[in-house]
């Protein structure tokens, strides 16, 4: 079915764009006899410069957005090649580009266009400017490129044989659109894993690959199809993605490797660092001009450090044997290697800077792809250790004392099991007490009573990382481990209240319920006696009885590991 469902979007997506946007068939691009390009102040003109040719550079490289502007000089000599009618380039943003046109005859035509007068494809992420029309044929052709914020402007342009211009051929834009959709599917299936196994890597892959699908969207000029965005918005937002997909890839390798995986620094300079990841990419869409030459750089040192943690923890994780890192070795390493290609190109004066868009998606489409059948193992193995620890509660469950009526633990059991519990990590301890219990046996008998204390145990122990005992009378204890322990005991008592209504018809009044809560060395090892940490609950829950009732008191307790000096004394 998900087959049918990606072949289905593909083909709709290419047909739209075919037969919305007339899609040509090929790119047409024109190979110049001659390419060069040159830096300039801002009062300088094309003409001053072709007067000094040494400073000219007729290379695709050592690209300068520093100056104020940029220059690009075409010569078409060749009487073969299709007339020039437009000039295409990756989208950036830029302040103004003026175009000037000589013809054979020596006609001169001169355009110029502002952000918001440019074209933008829906294939691929470039942009159009038609140029100039002369008599006869183009001979001579610049561009001066003022306020550049990004060297590909210069270094990805080219003239096309087409005045709307041409995009991907179409075979890459079958491609991208497979990509699309192959992104949708591993986000609604972690969607689904999420409900399933609350774990914190799962979130994570959710949000990384939901803002991969955003950045591919608009990296591939996809976004065109809805909605005109200019080069600048296009390039904040991409940068956006990109800083907080490497932000959230270090979080996701962090909770997704084992616990014993990576060190404790690393993990901690890990998870420390991605505050420094997204500022990168909102340093980059900052609107300043005194940034301009240095904006770029900001994504791509970015980019570049988490790229060295990454690269970091996975050595870590390998030379301490972790099962799990093979699948993000195997995922990350073509996406990794563009990366620093990218990175390499745009750095290195000799290299040409490129945003190799189409070589990137793939890579990002292999990584999703891997890293999801990583969760799935990740999944399975979790759900074994939750079924192994869940035997030996259940096992525990049965040597403990049972209570008559409500078929929780007892006290007794309680008592007597705590440390095994608290070592299977069942460290936050919950006191709850009925308000005003004896008011229901009193007015409705103790029939109706022991009703409401059955209702009551039903709903403690629908908790599946929860232990629920009742200690006596009309007061309950519950023992939770996991991820938000204190939140599932708060919903817990919130639920009784709804739960009695429902099944204890004729009450009269709302039943509400108190409770005292213990968060106790959830990260540590500090051990603590059953009876302690028993007595700061029902503290609490004294505390919430004295100050009205039908409310939460809580604390949390946290161990530490004293100095040597202290030791020693």
């Amino acid at each position: 079915m998900d087959r049918v469902w990606r072949e289905v979007v593909l083909f709709g997506l290419v047909a739209l764009l075919s037969g919305l946007f007339g899609m040509p068939a090929a790119a047409a691009p024109i190979a110049a006899s001659q390419t060069c390009h040159a830096a300039a102040d801002s009062g300088e003109t094309d003409d001053a410069l072709r007067r000094a040719p040494d400073r000219w550079i007729c290379r695709d490289s050592e690209y300068d957005i520093g100056s104020a502007s940029l220059f690009l000089l075409y010569r078409l000599t060749d009487p073969v090649q299709p007339r020039a009618q437009s000039l295409v380039t990756h989208a950036s943003p830029f302040a103004a580009i003026t175009i000037r046109v000589v013809d054979e005859r020596g006609a001169v035509r001169v355009a110029r266009f502002a952000p918001a007068a440019v074209r933008h494809l829906v294939t691929g992420p470039m942009m159009v400017l038609p140029l100039p029309q002369t008599p006869a044929r183009p001979r001579l052709v610049t561009a001066r490129i003022d306020g550049p914020w990004n060297k590909t402007i210069a270094s990805e342009a080219r003239l096309d044989s087409a005045t709307e211009g041409t995009g991907w051929d179409i075979s890459v834009v079958v491609a991208m659109a497979m990509i699309c959709g192959m992104l949708i599917v591993p986000l609604l299936l972690n969607f689904g894993f999420y409900l399933v196994l609350r774990r914190p890597f799962v979130l994570w892959h959710i949000v990384m690959v939901g803002l991969m699908l955003v950045q591919t969207v608009i990296g591939t000029g996809f976004i065109h199809i809805a909605a005109n965005l200019d080069a600048a918005t296009e390039i904040a937002i991409n940068s956006l993605c990109f800083s907080a997909v490497a932000a959230s890839g270090l979080m996701f390798m962090v909770t997704f490797l084992e616990p014993e995986a990576l060190s404790p620094y690393l993990r901690r300079l890990i998870v420390g660092s991605t505050p420094l990841v997204l500022a990168g990419g909102v340093f980059t869409t900052l609107p300043i001009e005194a940034l301009r030459p240095w904006s770029a750089l900001g994504i791509y040192a970015a980019i570049l450090f988490a790229i060295v943690l990454i690269l970091c923890g996975l050595a870590d994780a390998w030379r301490r044997g972790s099962r799990l890192v093979l699948f993000l070795l195997v995922g990350w390493a073509p996406t990794l290697t563009v990366g620093v290609y990218r990175i390499g190109c745009y750095l290195l004066p000799h290299a040409r800077p490129t945003e190799s868009v189409v070589v990137f998606q793939l890579a990002l489409a292999a990584e999703v792809l891997t890293n999801s059948l990583g969760i799935v193992i990740r999944f399975l193995e979790l759900r074994r250790e939750r079924d192994l620890a869940n035997a030996r509660a259940t096992e525990l469950e049965g040597v403990a004392g049972r209570d008559a009526l409500t078929g929780l633990w007892n006290r007794h059991s309680i008592e007597r099991r705590f440390n095994d519990l608290f070592q299977l990590g069942y460290r936050t301890m919950a006191v709850i007490d009925l308000d005003h219990f004896k008011r229901i046996n009193d007015r409705h008998g103790h029939s109706v009573g022991d009703s409401v204390l059955k209702v009551v145990a039903s709903v403690l122990a629908e908790d599946g990382d929860a232990c629920a005992i009742r200690m006596g009378g009309e007061e309950f204890l519950l023992l939770l481990r996991g991820p938000g322990a204190a939140d599932r005991a708060e919903r817990c008592r919130r639920a009784v209240s709804t739960r009695l209504a429902a099944a204890v018809p004729g009450l009269g009044h709302v039943v509400t319920a108190s409770m005292g809560l213990v968060e106790h060395d959830l990260s540590g090892t500090l051990d603590v006696e059953f009876a302690v940490l028993y007595s700061h609950c029902d503290r609490l829950l004294y505390e919430a009885k004295r100050l009205g009732r039908n409310r939460t008191m809580r604390e949390r307790l946290t161990g530490f590991t004293p100095d040597f000096q202290t030791r020693t004394a």
